[in-house]
Parts: C-alpha cells; sequence; structure tokens
C-alpha cells in the first residue's frame, strides 16, 4: 500500500464499486479502494440478491399450496430450510465470484479485508498505515438501526444480516417495522410456514406510500394469516419460558420465539472518524450537496451514507458522480433525484415513483388522478389476481407526477412510467396508445386514461 493516492473510496458496494470503474484509467490515477466486511456491499451480500432468491423459494412454496385454484390438487410443501437458504448463498457467490480482479484489472488498488478511518483532514488510517487522500469518497452505507426498547439486546434479536443465518426456522416470529424489508421477510417467511406478526408504529404498512397501496399489501398479508400490528410501540421485551414477549404501550402484549428488526438503518459517525474529519453528518446520513460534496470540499459520499432513498439503483448512480467530481477538485456534475423507481417484492409487488397525491397536493400542484383496480383487467383473471391497483398522479398539462402500482409484476411495469416522467411525455399522449392484449399493462393505460379525462 502506498503512503497517498490521487483518491481513495472506502466502501466496496455498489456506489463505492461503480465510482472506481468510472475514474480507473489503468493506473495513471493513483486510486485505493477499502472495503472491511464484504465486497459487494450489503446488496449482494445481505440485501437484495439473497433476500429476493428467498422471495422466488417462497412464491414456488405458495404455488404449490394454492394449485387447487387452478385444478390441481394442492399440497403442503416439503422443505429443507438449509436447502433453500444454501441456494440463496450460491446466487449470492455467483455474483461475487470475480472478487477483487477487476479492480485490479483497471488500475484499482483494493484494500480487502482492511478497516479505513478518517483520522483528519485528507488523512486516514487504513489497516493501520497512515494514508493521505487528495480527494476522499465516502460509500460506506449504513447500519441496521436498533430501537432503544428495554430488553430488546437481552432478550435477543435478528437483524436483516443475521436472520439469514438462522439453521432452523422458529415456529413464531415478530417482525419489527412494516416497511420494504419488513414486509419482504414476514411474507417469505409465513409461506415457510412460521407465525409471523408484523408491529408497526405507524397507522399502516409502507407508511411512505399511497394509502391505497399500503390497503392493499395488508389485504394481501391477512389473507395469508400474516398478523398485522399498526399503530403499535413496543415498550419492552422480555425473556419467557418459551421464547421472548413483546410489551405493548396498551397494556398488550405479544409471545414469539425469534424477533426481526427492520426499522431502518442509522450511520455512526465517529466510527468512520467524521468528527475528525470536520465532515457534518447526523444519525440519517452524511450532509452533501447536489454535486455530492460534504462540508469538507475535498470529502464526497455517495449511496446509504447520504440517507434518503437507499436503493442499489441510487448507489450506483450517485458514485461514478461523486468520483468524478471528487478527483476534479470541485467538480460541477449533478445528481438528480427526481426520477428515483422503488420497489418492494411482496407478492403482489408494490412499486412507485415519484410523487404520492397527498405529496402533489403540498407542493401546490393541481392534479388529477387516475385509478385502475387490477379486478378489472382480464390478465388478473386468468392468472387468478384480485388484490392491487395501478395510481397515477398527473398535474399541470398532464405531466406525470407519481405512479403507484400494486400487482404481480409491479417492479417491470413501473418503468413506463419512469420513461414518462423522464421524457416528460403527458398522460393523454401515452393513454392513446395501444397496450397489448391481455396484460397486466392495460391497467396502466386504464389509469392514465381517467388522469388525462379521457
Amino acid at each position: 500500500m502506498r503512503t497517498a493516492y490521487d483518491l481513495v473510496i472506502v466502501g466496496g458496494g455498489a456506489a463505492g464499486s461503480e465510482a472506481a470503474f468510472s475514474v480507473a484509467d489503468g493506473g495513471r490515477t493513483s486510486i485505493l479502494l477499502v472495503e472491511s466486511d464484504h465486497l459487494g456491499g450489503t446488496c449482494t451480500n445481505h440485501g437484495c440478491v439473497p433476500t429476493k432468491a428467498l422471495v422466488k423459494a417462497a412464491r414456488v412454496a405458495w404455488t404449490l399450496q394454492t394449485a387447487r385454484e387452478f385444478g390441481f390438487e394442492g399440497v403442503e410443501p416439503r422443505f429443507d430450510w438449509e436447502k433453500v437458504i444454501g441456494r440463496a448463498y450460491r446466487v449470492r457467490d455467483h455474483m461475487l465470484r470475480h472478487g477483487m480482479t477487476p479492480f485490479n484489472e483497471a488500475g484499482v488498488e483494493v484494500a480487502f479485508p482492511d478497516r479505513a478511518q478518517l483520522v483528519g483532514e485528507r488523512h486516514l488510517e487504513v489497516g493501520g498505515q497512515a494514508v493521505e487522500a487528495g480527494a476522499v469518497l465516502l460509500a460506506t452505507g449504513l447500519e441496521p438501526f436498533i430501537p432503544p426498547i428495554e430488553g430488546l439486546s437481552e432478550a435477543g434479536y435478528l437483524d436483516n444480516e443475521s436472520v439469514l443465518d438462522l439453521k432452523v426456522l422458529p415456529a413464531r416470529l415478530a417482525v419489527l417495522g412494516g416497511g420494504p424489508i419488513g414486509c419482504e421477510f414476514a411474507q417469505v417467511f409465513a409461506r415457510f410456514g412460521v407465525q409471523v406478526a408484523i408491529v408497526e408504529a405507524a397507522d399502516r404498512l409502507a407508511p411512505p406510500e399511497e394509502p391505497e397501496s399500503s390497503a392493499a399489501i395488508a389485504e394481501a398479508f391477512e389473507a395469508e394469516g400474516i398478523g398485522i400490528r399498526t399503530g403499535a410501540k413496543v415498550v419492552q421485551v422480555s425473556r419467557s419460558p418459551s421464547g421472548r414477549r413483546l410489551h405493548f404501550d396498551n397494556g398488550s402484549s405479544l409471545e414469539v420465539d425469534e424477533i426481526l428488526v427492520a426499522v431502518g438503518r442509522c450511520l455512526d459517525g465517529a466510527r468512520h472518524g467524521l468528527d475528525a474529519a470536520g465532515i457534518e453528518w447526523t444519525r440519517q446520513g452524511v450532509k452533501v450537496d447536489r454535486h455530492l460534496r460534504t462540508t469538507q470540499p475535498w470529502a464526497y459520499a455517495a449511496g446509504d451514507i447520504v440517507g434518503g432513498l437507499l436503493f442499489t439503483h441510487t448507489a450506483s448512480a450517485m458514485g461514478p458522480i461523486a468520483a468524478r467530481n471528487a478527483l476534479a477538485q470541485g467538480g460541477s456534475e449533478v445528481y438528480d433525484p427526481r426520477i428515483v423507481p422503488r420497489v418492494t417484492f411482496t407478492d403482489p409487488e408494490l412499486a412507485s415513483v415519484g410523487m404520492t397525491e397527498q405529496q402533489a397536493r403540498a407542493a401546490g400542484h393541481r392534479v388529477s388522478i387516475g385509478v385502475a383496480s387490477v379486478r378489472d383487467a382480464e390478465k388478473a383473471e386468468i392468472d387468478g389476481q384480485s388484490i392491487g391497483q395501478v395510481k397515477v398522479v398527473a398535474g399541470e398539462g398532464g405531466e406525470l407526477l407519481g405512479c403507484h402500482i400494486v400487482c404481480e409484476n409491479a417492479g417491470d411495469m413501473i418503468h413506463e412510467a419512469v420513461a414518462m416522467m423522464a421524457g416528460r411525455v403527458p398522460v393523454g399522449v401515452v393513454a392513446a396508445e395501444m397496450h397489448a392484449y391481455p396484460t397486466l399493462s392495460e391497467l396502466m393505460r386504464s389509469a392514465l386514461s381517467e388522469a388525462a379525462g379521457s
């Protein structure tokens, strides 16, 4: 390892990796990428990749259980959990198969596994060695947030990482948090026979989404026997003879075998030396401007560490912008998060982009709304779907401000709305065009037509 580099990137996840490749030039620019735990970051190791492999496995299990709806004999699936989770690991390992080789070939030096900590302006300690950097790009991600509930640590809990290490499925599971992570895990474990209860402090599941989307997911979960406790505050957790007991502020309680904490993520800035370097931060993330520059002109940040929308695709978009700006010592490239699709991989899927109706009205827009129910689509009838809808929010001149979908293929369908918003195509233009029959995308046309008044 050298003692000085043009750019030091801290974190080898989506943001850090894409940043490194975007500015690599065969070694002419000295670049050091430091990763302490896992190349590939949270998404590949503990998030998107293995969890979506579990989502797929759970859908197979559910298909077997509900086969009678299509004229087959429904069966209770017999499975080997170690083999199920083993496949998720294999998918993850396939994604990580190249290791450090691509970085080395691109001329990027990699310190792995090594921990980097800022110790002053432009100075870091990497694996115990002092390193000077012309610029620093922070891409370390965030850590699971563990709420300060009395007795929780003593009773023991799982987070989104340790839950993947379960060797045996619990009989009863409480999921703290009704956001994307909590909802996905809740349905996965329920479909493998676990008695699941979701505990959400807000008054509905998926609170940032449209109320109609939240209601649709709740309807689907209740139909599968998943318990839902909204507006619920856990004040204490205790050990019981047969497991763990959650105590709520209304005096009620719930006994389970395991507790999965999925209430969000946070930043431990002291761990990374942000105070020593004079970089402003909060528990929600590092403060950056639209160029992804921190409060220090030589330091940039990208990915989950900046807070906001915590997605792999946002991290991948931020990383190259931050890296180029950092090397240019004040580059002018701008990160614009106006159009960011988001998908929760439940069944049905929940996907959205842009503003909700409430957000659009609060922003002063005169809005028109279009809604199309899944129950009205012939394709849904063919496939045995009945829950969900497409809701679009249009503003002045028919500009699409937001789209919110709950249905089987919502994660794929949302990109029609993404393209419309990127091109600022009026809703009436797309509503007038043919959509193939029979598809769920016909719902998009119906919703756009209603918003256009046609």
